[in-house]
């Protein structure tokens, strides 16, 4: 994180009335993504990675944390900020600007299997878009199990949906991001 970045994206209310903080992630909360990871249940760690997962390996940190520069590869963490213990982390959410092309980005979002249904994961993609749009980023693409219904709704919402395939139990979605006039009194 630059000394120019804030500390917080954006502050938000769940459905359930918790209130919630989105973070750039940063290298201190290394160990809690990697304690968040062995949260989840596997049902969440299939649908999030295609795979199950058993644990998180030192290169999978090394991916998810380490890799992380907030230009090209951008990672946020939404926390239950805490007064009298340590913020409980909730979920991250990421892109990843394709060298292919680098007005598209790799999406994906993680939510803790507690407050899943309660608008974290659209809370995170929210803060995701807005960030993809001031690095230059104009589209997302995703793959998916074709069972996560939740997730591509959530994708859906994004924006104008350009591809939409479903093929032997994989989706792969490409949103094309709004512009942010598009997002003011929406």
């Amino acid at each position: 994180m630059s000394a120019d970045e804030p500390a917080v994206l954006r502050v938000a209310t769940l459905a359930d009335g918790l209130r919630v903080e989105v973070r750039p992630l940063r290298l201190e909360d290394r160990e809690e993504i990697a304690h968040g990871f062995e949260g989840l249940s596997e049902r969440t760690r299939y649908l999030r990675f295609l795979t199950l997962k058993g644990e998180l390996s030192e290169r999978g940190l090394e991916n998810l944390v380490d890799r992380v520069d907030q230009h090209d590869h951008v990672a946020v963490a939404l926390w239950w900020p805490r007064r009298s213990t340590d913020d409980v982390l909730l979920g991250e959410g990421r892109f990843i600007r394709l060298r292919s092309d680098p007005e598209t980005a790799d999406v994906a979002v993680t939510v803790a299997d507690e407050i899943q249904g309660l608008g974290a994961g659209t809370l995170l993609m929210s803060v995701l878009a807005d960030r993809a749009r001031e690095e230059g980023v104009r589209c997302f693409t995703a793959v998916m199990s074709g069972e996560n219904e939740p997730s591509h709704r959530m994708m859906m919402r994004v924006g104008r949906v350009v591809r939409d395939v479903l093929s032997e139990g994989v989706r792969e979605i490409d949103v094309e991001l709004p512009p942010v006039e598009s997002q003011e009194g929406a």
